[in-house]
């Protein structure tokens, strides 16, 4: 079977996916903890369940019939029980990790994770982290290279401390992912431009358009939007008067929410 190729966009793409996901999970903490259980309710309805029916919860083994049955009503009345504030960073605590597991898992598949690049590095160690529990791993002289995100700056000092809530809390998280889906677009479309500018020679605008745009969409970089079309544009232009274009791709800014 062939292998999937390696798309830097896939970088950006797992990120954006990382960062909603992590958003609607803060809001189903609400759901969880409710006394009401609105979760079991929801599932009532859509199965057709009796009003206050349990709902049985089938862990199955691999490739097997066999497996065991847990009672919803009980797991959500456990949860309850527990104290919140502790729940909560639990609950979010894991879905940061993986993320911090699946980001520098890609940095490294594309050997993008240098040494150069303090956002990579802050990765790389966030990666360590989620192995060691939770906790800052600083072996040796380690960060041997300047490892930081816009909000948090990694030392020696942080060596064993935990990682999550003590230092990259669900904003700092969030922010992060957001550094990296910039990082990895502006990565595509300077390997996408670098190529067509060596191989402009006898092209007319028109050619090195579709060129580029060929490029970036086999990059997994979407191009139908009218403003990444203007850019193509202007990065045509000057690749056609013999100029290498610069590209800077600035993270999302923030709050997202609709003023109006």
């Amino acid at each position: 079977m062939a292998q999937k190729p390696k798309r830097d966009m896939d970088i950006a793409e797992a990120a954006n996916s990382l960062k909603t996901l992590f958003i609607t999970q803060n809001l189903s903490l609400v759901a969880m903890l409710h006394p009401g259980a609105p979760i079991l309710e929801w599932h009532r309805e859509l199965t057709g369940a009796p009003r206050d029916a349990d709902i049985p919860v089938d862990l199955m083994k691999q490739d097997t019939d066999e497996g065991v049955r847990f009672s919803a009503l009980q797991a959500f009345e456990y949860v309850r029980e527990l104290p919140s504030a502790d729940v909560q960073k639990d609950l979010l605590a894991g879905p940061m990790l993986l993320g911090a597991t699946k980001i520098g898992n890609l940095l490294i598949r594309h050997d993008l994770n240098r040494s150069e690049r303090p956002l990579t590095q802050f990765a790389r160690h966030f990666r360590n982290a989620a192995a060691h529990g939770d906790s800052w791993y600083f072996k040796g002289e380690e960060p041997k290279s300047p490892a930081y995100t816009r909000d948090v700056c990694l030392d020696q000092s942080l060596d064993g401390s935990r990682a999550t809530f003590e230092t990259v809390g669900p904003y700092e998280y969030v922010m992060f992912l957001d550094e990296i889906a910039a990082f990895a677009k502006q990565v595509t479309l300077e390997k996408a431009i670098k190529l067509v500018y060596q191989r402009r020679d006898s092209k007319n605008p028109a050619e090195i358009h579709v060129s580029l745009q060929q490029e970036l969409e086999s990059r997994g970089f979407m191009c139908s939007d009218q403003s990444v079309q203007w850019h193509i544009a202007q990065y045509t232009a000057q690749i056609y008067n013999g100029k290498l274009p610069e590209v800077n791709v600035a993270p999302q800014s923030y709050p997202l929410e609709n003023s109006n």
